[in-house]
């Protein structure tokens, strides 16, 4: 909870910077411009060096933000003539690079430069040479302030959103941040407001020194009504940019063009960038991977966390599969009955009744039986468990055995209250879960089974495949199908966002690793029914139709994870150091989030003696409010898998706390050892039932809030 306090804190003091430039930015000229340049060059050093260290960017930013603001005040009379070129030209430029990433998001960086360059000489030439002094002024901070708030007020909603209340933060920021056109206006209003405002109250012209008599003449000051004509005419071609802007980004086929112009004029320059990374979505890397073969004798079973799931990791996949007279039945874990938001916004209504996320739930039952239904999936062929959604991750780690059914935040219910379900009237509890999906699974006998990814930043997708493993391994003398792994929630992945049918779909960077990632090619045809499908969730369309599109690409991407033998005395890194997470994929404010961000750069576990020990080594010391999370749970076949206790570590600097199944543990049940930038945490294979099998995680956080994710690994351990 302090972390999400600490943001709240953050936003609010950035947001009285924002409102001083907007409305007083005139009379505090120099402070504005000083943290205008803060930016400038910050995103200068990260566009010319490839992934700039921290430490640089940030230390260079404030260098010459401080100098900027020491020489306008020390030397005022001699530089403050100077004052709109240099505003102009930093603020034109930002604004520039920041309607082309409205437009063109995966612009290569020399392009972004570019912009950049020409929109800051566009600026000098608007506001030294056709605006006066004052209203120069007031125009720049106008501008950099709601620039600067309307971007602040999206990103605190997302951030404070998503942390704080989880799915419903979701639906808000994700329908408030792929709104291009409410972005664009916003902040042109805000401007507006500001320019209206800083000419209407307290207006007083600064007076600009001349330290020696001009030799040439000095143009006379415009009239004032030929003075409000040159601020208008600025004011008119402002509007007509950002409406331009804001219409074109939420005009998917006018952006694709212009994207796809933009791009082939890049290509035919060489102009794309060379920094790894910086267009994942282009075909050499996709071609190079392996592929996803449905053979003659397979049985498809997808088990889904939500409607519309199934569409988006799988539709193309479906329609395959039936092409060649496979049998296909697609499972739902819980009926999406939490997103009460997106539905409001279906409805135009917003309530708080319980009865309201069941009526959710049956709406979004019926929502998926259409979209299959245009697959060509009968509902004969499609089973509801209807488990709480958003409840997946705490009942699998705290409600099992004896303890009291889980009870969903929104609905109050406890067990599966819908009649159409496999199992009516089944507690909230992991044995339940567990037991369903072994049914469908002993029924069904597949062949190949998809699912979420344990690494999938929901919690529902994240704990979906956990259940999943442990049911597989119960029944591992009677079946052993090959299991893959859709993600679908990580961070603002993918990019870009919108309809890009033409681009393949690649995995988060920090995932792809081992070549484990196959892909399967969908046709047009595919790709038109998979877009039809997810438009009958219309509940979800409304809302989050930029982010829906933007999964309709040339494929489907799966990963294979596979168990990892461990050995008395061997290693095993569960986050290698090359895919160290640097917070550009997952984070909505890397520069913020990151000065207090300790780094996990290695996460290892080995198996010694009888012990489990993991190893978290860090690039900085923990905090009082960064903390290191570590999960681990066993499994053995001759004991039933609640009675096993299910671990919970939380380290910081203050110390560590080890929980099982929601109660605290004493301290010494295990040893931690902490230095500067490495903990050791050494678990006793008795204190985890002495198991055969080990599901571990291990996160880094601010409070409450996750800075990183990392999946859920399976290891079998060798006791020999």
């Amino acid at each position: 909870m302090l972390g999400i306090v600490v943001l709240i804190l953050m936003s609010l003091a950035v947001l009285s910077g924002g409102l001083i430039a907007l409305f007083a930015g005139r009379r505090f000229y120099a402070v504005w411009l000083g943290f205008a340049a803060y930016f400038f060059i910050t995103r200068i050093l990260d566009l010319a060096l490839f992934r700039t260290p921290e430490v640089v960017r940030n230390w260079g930013g404030l260098l010459i933000a401080v100098l900027v603001v020491a020489l306008v005040v020390l030397l005022r009379d001699r530089v403050i003539r100077y004052v709109p070129a240099i505003g102009g030209f930093i603020v034109s430029a930002i604004i520039a690079e920041r309607l082309l990433g409205f437009i063109h998001p995966e612009a290569g960086k020399y392009l972004f430069v570019i912009v950049l360059l020409l929109g800051g000489l566009l600026g000098i030439y608007l506001f030294s040479r056709r605006l006066d002094f004052d209203d120069a002024i007031i125009v720049l901070s106008a501008l950099w302030g709601a620039s600067y708030l309307s971007t602040v007020v999206f990103d605190f909603v997302d951030v404070f959103l998503i942390s704080a209340v989880g799915l419903l933060g979701s639906s808000i920021g994700g329908f408030l941040d792929t709104t291009l056109l409410l972005k664009t206006l916003l902040w042109l209003g805000l401007a507006l407001l500001g320019i209206f405002v800083q000419r209407r109250f307290g207006y007083k012209p600064i007076p600009v020194k001349e330290k020696d008599p001009p030799s040439v003449p000095v143009e006379e000051p415009h009239p004032a009504e030929r003075r409000g004509w040159r601020l208008a005419a600025v004011v008119v071609v402002l509007l007509i940019v950002f409406l331009l802007v804001g219409l074109i980004g939420s005009n998917n086929q006018l952006s694709k063009s212009i994207r796809t112009t933009l791009s082939n004029l890049e290509r035919s320059v060489g102009l794309e960038s060379e920094a790894p990374g910086d267009a994942p979505w282009e075909w050499p890397i996709a071609l190079l991977r392996p592929q996803l073969e449905l053979e003659a004798d397979d049985r498809l079973l997808v088990i889904v966390p939500h409607p519309d799931d199934d569409i988006l990791s799988t539709a193309g996949t479906i329609q395959q599969a039936l092409e060649k007279g496979l049998p296909v039945k697609v499972v739902f874990f819980t009926n999406g009955d939490y997103n009460e938001t997106s539905f409001a916004l279906y409805r135009k209504e917003i309530t708080l009744d319980q009865t309201e996320a069941l009526r959710l739930g049956e709406t979004r039952r019926e929502e998926a039986l259409a979209a299959q239904g245009i697959l060509g999936v009968t509902p004969e062929q499609v089973v509801f468990l209807g488990y709480p959604d958003g409840g997946g991750l705490e009942i699998f780690e705290r409600h099992w055995g004896e303890s009291v059914p889980y009870r969903a935040l929104l609905s109050g219910q406890n067990s599966v209250v819908y009649t159409f379900t496999q199992s009516p009237n089944a507690p909230f509890m992991g044995e339940s879960i567990v037991a369903d999906l072994k049914q469908v699974v002993q029924d069904f006998q597949p062949t190949k089974i998809i699912t979420s990814h344990p690494g999938d930043m929901h919690p529902d997708h994240q704990s979906l495949p956990l259940y999943l493993q442990i049911a597989l391994w119960e029944l591992e003398e009677e079946i052993g199908p090959e299991v893959y792994h859709f993600i679908t929630h990580y961070g603002r992945w993918p990019q870009p966002r919108g309809y890009q049918p033409e681009h393949p779909l690649e995995p988060p960077a920090q995932y792809d690793v081992d070549n484990r990632w196959l892909i399967l090619p969908i046709t047009d045809e595919q790709r038109q029914k998979k877009l039809q499908a997810l438009q009958a969730h219309k509940t979800q369309w409304g809302s989050g139709q930029p982010y829906l599109e933007s999964i309709v690409r040339a494929n489907e991407l799966f990963d294979v994870i596979n168990e990892i033998p461990i050995s008395p005395g061997e290693e095993i890194e569960i986050l290698p150091a090359e895919t160290a997470f640097t917070g550009e994929a997952l984070h909505l404010h890397p520069e913020k989030e990151q000065a207090a961000f300790t780094e996990a750069e290695v996460r290892k576990v080995k198996l010694e003696g009888d012990e489990l020990v993991f190893a978290i080594e860090l690039q900085q010391p923990l905090s009082d409010d960064v903390h290191a999370r570590v999960w681990t749970m066993g499994y053995r076949a001759d004991t039933p898998f609640g009675e096993i206790p299910k671990l919970f570590m939380d380290l910081s600097a203050e110390g560590y706390k080890v929980y099982d199944r929601g109660q605290e543990l004493p301290a010494d049940s295990l040893t931690v050892t902490s230095g500067p930038t490495r903990s050791e945490v050494r678990v006793p294979l008795a204190l985890l039932g002495k198991p055969e099998r080990v599901m571990v995680s291990a996160q880094t956080s601010i409070g409450d809030v996750p800075l990183d994710n990392i999946p859920w690994v399976y290891l079998a351990i060798d006791q020999e």
